[in-house]
C-alpha cells in the first residue's frame, strides 16, 4: 500500500494568503495615519492648555483676560513675550514650537488661541509632521481640531 504523503503549502493557498494581506494592510494603513495626526495634535492642545492656564491665573488677580498685573494689555498675536507666566521654550515640542501658539483674539472676558503646526519659524525637529494641523481654544476650553 503506497500513502500519498504531501507537505507544505500549495501556490494558489499561498497565493490567497497573500491577498489577504495585501487587502488588510490597504484598509489599516490610512486608519494608523489619522491616528498619528490625532496623537500629534494632543501635543498642541496641552501647549494651549498650558497658556489657557496662565490666562486664567492673570484674570483671577486682574478680572481681565487682556491685561496683566501691571495693567499692560496683553493683545492678540504671539504668545510667548505676550503672556505672563509663558517663557521662551515652554511650548517647545517635537512638533510644535513657540512660534506656533498665537492668540487670535483676546478681550475682557473673552480669548481665542491656536496652534498651527509647521509654521516657517518653527523649529521643531517634527515639525513637517504637523503640517496642516490647527487647533483653537476658546476661554471655556472648547476644542476646535482641524487637519486631520
Amino acid at each position: 500500500m503506497k500513502k500519498n504523503r504531501r507537505s507544505g503549502f500549495t501556490l494558489v493557498e499561498l497565493m490567497v494568503v497573500a491577498v489577504i494581506v495585501a487587502i488588510l494592510a490597504a484598509v489599516a494603513i490610512p486608519l494608523m495615519s489619522g491616528n498619528k495626526k490625532r496623537a500629534i495634535a494632543t501635543e498642541a492642545e496641552a501647549g494651549l492648555g498650558t497658556v489657557r492656564t496662565a490666562l486664567r491665573a492673570m484674570y483671577a488677580q486682574t478680572t481681565a483676560y487682556n491685561q496683566n498685573l501691571n495693567g499692560a494689555a496683553i493683545a492678540a498675536g504671539a504668545v510667548v513675550g505676550n503672556v505672563p507666566g509663558i517663557n521662551a521654550g515652554d511650548l517647545k515640542g517635537r512638533y510644535f514650537d513657540d512660534s506656533d501658539y498665537s492668540i487670535t483674539a483676546i478681550a475682557a472676558a473673552t480669548y481665542a488661541l491656536q496652534s498651527s503646526g509647521n509654521s516657517a519659524a518653527s523649529t521643531a525637529p517634527a515639525k513637517a509632521d504637523a503640517a496642516g494641523i490647527v487647533i483653537t481654544m476658546n476661554q471655556d476650553g472648547a476644542i476646535t481640531r482641524a487637519g486631520m
